[in-house]
């Protein structure tokens, strides 16, 4: 590109040439390039956020999972113990008490085995998935 008169000197020196002009199918182009390299970013952005969320996710769950594991674990030794207790005659209770007692702590720890694999080990990939197809 020859110096440009409209141009002030000190921009002219620094005016090189480029080859060709450039025509409005090069302008279209890169700018399909660049639609294309954003979109690449935002969804690198969203699988690093999504990565880390589920990273931060599963310890949060394994934590709470393990113990209210050991928690059921022991309340069902104790229970345990209660049964082979009145067993051998060293503790007497009413046997609908005892029945009670037992059925209920033991639908209780179905209950919350219920729980922890329903709402702490549910499916969250599904949604990122779709947010991905939606975005691209």
């Amino acid at each position: 590109m020859a110096e440009n008169p409209q141009l002030p000197k000190e921009l002219q020196s620094l005016v090189k040439e480029v080859g060709g002009p450039v025509s409005s199918s090069d302008v279209d182009l890169y700018s399909r390039i660049q639609n294309i390299a954003d979109e690449s970013h935002r969804l690198r952005t969203i699988l690093s956020a999504w990565k880390s969320q589920q990273t931060q996710d599963r310890k949060l769950k394994d934590r709470y999972a393990g113990w209210l594991l050991i928690v059921l674990g022991v309340q069902t030794a104790v229970i345990n113990v209660v049964f082979i207790l009145m067993g051998c005659g060293l503790l007497t209770f009413e046997p609908w008490t005892a029945k009670t007692f037992i059925m209920a702590v033991f639908a209780e720890v179905a209950g919350m085995i219920f729980l922890i694999v329903r709402y702490l080990f549910s499916p969250t990939s599904d949604r990122v998935l779709d947010l991905i197809e939606r975005n691209s």
